[in-house]
């Protein structure tokens, strides 16, 4: 009996559908994301993909709040199905956020829009009116438009060729390259990958995924797709949800509900040589903790993946860890090859650690939470540096981060124009609005938080 127990299927708002066979246009990575798990906030999420599509296959896109919300509901009828169905995680209940429209229909209404509250919906019709424009004015589809532009894939043909430019030097062991290889991989790493993982570099699946490949020196796409869009980008700072409130858990606090441990009281300091070593611990760690655990950091259950993909994955992490830290000993003496080793993946380390941890672990994100989806995301999120465009180029336009957690579908050269709408209609309807003029303003408060969970609390 328990065979006949389907585990692939997904569930949203309390119904399961069986999407195995479906054609679906993010293609078979975006299919594995939500299956065995309670898939409404991967489901509902903030995008305006697939406004223009006619009644296809391409209206189940990956969030769907600028969809006509009937012809979805009923595209999505066709794949309910009644049979037996079990989540990977007893855990993984999607009872974090409510759904207003959703849950105040009757079951045989299909609603009229997305189940969302009235915030969030005058935030999707300001961003849908933007992109409307936007799709008019370079005569593209309204998806299209969302995705990057003619602009940005100029922008990264040049990164990617100054990223090119300092290999042959790196190779030839010149010192210089040493430190400027890597910082140019993370510009143009950085740019690639992160929109990649959530699909908006380019409306074709297939690109968005080899793009998840150009970060090998920070992660793989295995782990970063259950790390950071599955777990982090729906439960951002949910304590058991989120899985990136709990690196390092033994010398680190993110949240008060950790328990305190002794450790703890010299974070203040520690931060830095977690800094330096973090992608590391991802690109090699991490997947073996999951391996052996079947969970990411204890919030997010792994996949059940077939034997090709898994014999991919570990293959993946051998040829990195090869080329990244065998190769130069090969082609340097012992100790110039070590510097050639290590300097890099911690300079790359370095850099991720500062675009990323500033933008949720402050003492005005951390254990905040709201039962509407899209005030959650605004509250758990830190925007800094609109006017820097190096910071933007730097940090991949993480530094736009309300802006990406609620609309994470949309190319990061759209956050510029989107900011000042998302943060005037967060002022009307009163939901706070986190901002930092510049990273190292962002960078203290980050400094600040770990400072104050680092103290033992009185109970």
């Amino acid at each position: 009996m328990a065979d006949s127990i389907n585990t692939k299927a997904m569930r949203i708002h309390g119904k399961w559908y069986d999407v195995e066979r479906f054609d679906h246009p993010g293609g078979p990575v975006m299919i594995s994301l939500g299956k065995g798990r309670d898939a409404t906030g991967l489901f509902e999420f903030g995008s305006i993909t697939l406004y223009d599509c006619t009644f296809s296959l391409e209206l189940l896109q990956s969030h769907h709040p600028f969809t006509n919300r009937v012809r979805l509901e009923k595209l999505l009828a066709k794949y309910e199905t009644k049979a037996p169905c079990k989540l990977l995680s007893e855990k993984d209940q999607g009872t974090e956020f409510v759904w207003p429209e959703y849950e105040s229909k009757d079951d045989s209404q299909a609603a009229e829009g997305a189940p969302i509250s009235d915030f969030a919906k005058e935030l999707v019709d300001e961003v849908k009116r933007y992109f409307d424009q936007e799709s008019k004015r370079r005569g593209v589809s309204f998806l299209d438009a969302t995705k990057a532009t003619p602009a940005r894939w100029i922008e990264l043909g040049v990164l990617f060729l100054l990223f090119a430019s300092t290999m042959p030097a790196f190779f030839r062991g010149e010192y210089w390259a040493l430190i400027a290889m890597p910082l140019t991989y993370w510009v143009f790493g950085v740019n690639v990958f992160h929109d990649g993982s959530h699909f908006a570099l380019s409306r074709d699946w297939r690109v968005n995924a080899l793009a998840t490949y150009v970060g090998w020196y920070f992660s793989s796409p295995l782990e970063w797709y259950h790390q950071h869009v599955i777990g982090h980008h729906v439960y951002a700072n949910i304590p058991q949800k989120d899985p990136d409130l709990y690196h390092n858990a033994a010398m680190e606090r993110h949240t008060e509900t950790l328990r305190w441990r002794p450790m703890h009281k010299h974070q203040p300091l520690t931060w830095t040589p977690i800094w330096i070593i973090g992608t590391f611990a991802m690109n090699y760690l991490k997947p073996l903790q999951m391996e052996l655990t079947g969970e990411y950091n204890r919030s997010v259950a792994k996949m059940e993946l077939d034997r090709s993909r898994l014999l991919i994955h570990w293959a993946g992490r051998v040829l990195v860890y090869l080329v990244c830290h065998i190769l130069p000993f090969f082609l340097f003496p012992f100790s110039k090859a070590l510097l050639f080793a290590i300097i890099p993946v911690m300079i790359v380390s370095v850099c991720f650690m500062l675009s990323s941890q500033v933008n949720h672990l402050t003492n005005d994100n951390v254990d905040q939470y709201s039962p509407d989806f899209y005030k959650h995301q605004v509250l758990t999120s830190h925007t800094l540096a609109k006017d820097s465009y190096l910071t933007f180029l730097f940090t991949g336009g993480l530094n736009f981060q309300i802006e990406h957690h609620v609309f994470p579908c949309v190319n990061h050269c759209h956050h510029r124009q989107l900011q000042p709408i998302v943060e005037r209609i967060c002022k009307k309807h009163n939901v706070p609005y986190h901002y930092s003029p510049s990273l190292w303003v962002a960078f203290c408060k980050y400094l600040d938080h770990l400072k104050k969970l680092s103290v033992k609390p009185s109970k």
